[in-house]
Formats: structure tokens, sequence, C-alpha cells
């Protein structure tokens, strides 16, 4: 496929991007007083909801779910290659099998967790989860769910539907960038990959928790081996960071919070730095005038829209100080 063929698409996105929030925006957000400003100062950007409803409710991710699942379908329909889209949507697909899959190991009713938001119908994955066979959806994910089921009969672990689905979503991410063959796309993921290994190492060394959990709760698709991160972790997560992250191209985010650190390393202050590294390679997107980026660009600016947007409107429903909100705010991309 050629860069070329997105030309349509990129073009499409410039109005879609005049539709983000903001700074404007969010600022009337943060200096709204209560729940009921914040909803009025939304009601007057492109989302649509019953603003007495969510007052009654509190049930927030029902119209931002509904909204961003709109846009999804829209740039399916118009995107040359879906996959572009599957990078993103993908991670809701895996939720929802993870979902099924507790439903199935446990008995209990669960299907008012899932999200209706990705390539693949849920009565498909539904069926998937039922029968451990499907004709209509990728391999990868067909693999993924088989082995979590077979785990789940032998030890009877129901932390298997996590596991499993974590491990294959991220080989199916790397599927994906591979048939995409995007060198941006394949920096991105890289990264992406390499430093979920490091924030799971990070939660996990804290927890204190073995090397064999390790060993499953690792991901093998990243570009720094799981048997060299789970021997680096023997010394600690500083020493995770200084023998085998220090020469990645974003390793100057990553001085900063080895030199905060002591022994442990705060897992919420890296988890907002790795948002950060993956925020500023999305930004190449942002000017390459053809090819998919775009479209990534802007999909990672939705997601992280949704997450400011839900972020505040919880804050304002509790009374959160405006300057606690504010640096808790994922990157703007709006005007």
């Amino acid at each position: 496929m050629q860069d070329t063929d997105y030309k349509g698409v990129n073009t499409l996105l410039r109005v879609y991007e005049t539709k983000l929030l903001t700074r404007e925006n969010y600022e009337q957000l943060l200096k709204a007083n209560n729940l009921k400003e914040a909803l009025e100062v939304l009601k007057s950007t492109d989302y649509h909801f019953d603003e007495n409803n969510v007052l009654d409710t509190k049930e927030y991710d029902d119209f931002l779910m509904n909204h961003l699942g709109n846009i999804y379908q829209e740039l399916y329909e118009v995107t040359p290659d879906s996959e572009v889209i599957q990078f993103f949507t993908l991670r809701y697909s895996y939720h929802n099998l993870k979902v099924l899959l507790k439903q199935r190991f446990t008995g209990t009713d669960l299907e008012h967790l899932m999200i209706p938001i990705g390539k693949y119908p849920l009565s498909t994955l539904k069926n998937l989860v039922q029968t451990q066979q499907s004709m209509q959806l990728n391999e990868i994910l067909v693999e993924g769910v088989q082995e979590a089921i077979q785990d789940y009969e032998i030890y009877g672990r129901i932390e298997a539907a996590d596991v499993f689905m974590d491990t294959y979503y991220y080989k199916h991410l790397r599927a994906i960038a591979e048939r995409l063959d995007n060198p941006t796309i394949t920096k991105i993921i890289d990264a992406m990959i390499d430093l979920d290994n490091l924030s799971t190492v990070v939660r996990s060394l804290n927890r204190k928790k073995s090397r064999s959990f390790l060993h499953t709760v690792l991901s093998s698709s990243g570009t720094i081996p799981k048997s060299d991160i789970i021997d680096a972790a023997a010394g600690g997560a500083i020493a995770v960071l200084n023998d085998l992250y220090m020469d990645k191209s974003y390793s100057s985010h990553l001085h900063q919070i080895v030199n905060e650190s002591k022994d442990a390393i705060n897992p919420m202050k890296l988890d907002k730095l790795i948002e950060q590294i993956v925020h500023e390679l999305m930004e190449e997107g942002l000017y390459q005038a053809f090819g998919p980026m775009p479209v990534m660009a802007y999909m990672f600016a939705k997601e992280k829209e949704i997450t400011n947007i839900r972020l505040l409107l919880v804050g304002k429903d509790n009374q959160i100080a405006e300057n606690i909100l504010r640096e808790r705010m994922r990157p703007i991309y709006g005007s």
C-alpha cells in the first residue's frame, strides 16, 4: 500500500482535528466549580449526552465510549488499511476477551464490563470463547484464547485471562506493525512493549514477585529479550534501567526517574513518563503529509482526550483541587 493512498483520509482528519477540545475548553473544565458546570462546558463541544442522566448516574463512560466508538467506526470506513485503526481498537477486543474468559471461568455475568469498540463484533468474540474456534478472527487472537482456557483447565487460575490476553495483545500488535512495515509505527510499538515490560517489572519488584512470575507476565514481543530483563531484575529496578534501557533513543527521559529514585521506582511517575515518550513518538505523525501516521497521531490524541475528560469529570464530582487535576492530565492536542 502506498502512502498516497491515505491522501483522502488525511484530508478528512484535518476536519476531525478541529473538533478536538481546545486549551480554552480544558481551562473552562478545570475552572468549573462542580460536575454540573463541567458538563455544561462539555456540551458546547462535539460531545453529546443527556446532562440530567449523567448527573444522576455518574456513568461517564457510556457517552465517552459511544463517542469514541462512532469515531473509530467512521475511520474504519475511510482508512485504506483497517489494521492502522486496529492498532488502537485492538486493546478493546482483548479487554472484552478478558471479560468473557473470566465470565466463563467464574460463571458470573460480567457483560456490563464489555466495551463495544473494535473490528470484531462482540457476538464473534463470545462465540470464540464458547467454542475455542473461529474462521473470522485473527489466528493470534484465537490461539491466545485457547491457551488461556487450557491453562485455566489445568491449573484453575482465573488470572490466566489477564496474563494470556496481555501477552497475545502485544504479540498481535507486533504482527500488525510488521505487516504495516512503517518505520515510525515500528519504533512506536518497540517503545510501547519495552516500556510496558519495564513498568511491569517495577510493579512486580515492588510487590516482591518471584522470577517465575516475571517469566509469566513479561512480553516476549519487545526488542529487549525477556530473559535479559529477568536477569537484570535480580539487581532491582534501577539495575534494569541502567543495564537495558539507557541505550534507547528515549533514555534521556529515563535519566530523570533514575536520578529521583534510590532503591525503588514510583510506578505512577514511570507510567506518566512512558506516556510522554509515546506522545513524542506519535507527534512525528503530525508532520507527515501522507501515509498512516497522521491517522495514528489523531487516534492517539483522541484517546488522550477521552482520558482527560474522564479524569476531569470524576475530579469535579469529587471536588478534587484544580492543581491536582492539572498535574494528572495527559498531554493536550487541541489548539
